[in-house]
């Protein structure tokens, strides 16, 4: 007796990979505590980005207000007394100050397109210099940090 052909069938196997697009700060607030006119003083965020869409990103930055008196808001402090330094990632900084406007802070280098894993770390180091003179009392701002895509 014979024996019967082979017999083949198929199995499509697809799967979809989700995607990744984070932007984790270490912090939620940053409180200088008490300063008097004339000192400075610096403390930092980490920040964490992961993604996998394999696309060009930047990290941007802004502020809501300059730093404001929260009883007398016709006493601010001038933007160049809170700037920042960035460090970290394999890409490029611009250093400055805050604006209104989100503003680029960093742009990544191709190999942090697609960072999974532990992600691409970044710190910021704001530094403050309270004004001479400067009235007393407690100054408030909220500086917004963006995870921006180039297609």
């Amino acid at each position: 007796m014979a024996q019967p052909a082979d017999v083949t069938s198929d199995v499509d196997v697809q799967v979809t990979v989700g995607g990744v697009w984070t932007l984790t700060l270490d912090v939620a607030a940053i409180d200088f505590g008490i300063l008097i006119p004339g000192d400075n003083a610096s403390d930092a965020v980490n920040v964490n980005v992961r993604t996998n869409q394999k696309i060009a990103w930047h990290l941007k930055l802004n502020k809501d207000q300059d730093l404001t008196h929260t009883v007398d808001a016709t006493e601010i402090f001038p933007s160049a007394n809170l700037t920042y330094t960035g460090s970290g990632g394999a890409g490029t900084w611009v250093d400055g100050e805050f604006t209104l406007a989100p503003t680029t802070a960093y742009t990544c280098a191709a190999i942090e397109y697609k960072n999974l894993g532990a992600g691409t770390d970044l710190t910021t180091t704001l530094d403050i210099l309270i004004p001479d003179p400067a009235m007393a009392g407690i100054y408030t701002n909220t500086i917004t940090y963006t995870l921006t895509a180039t297609p």
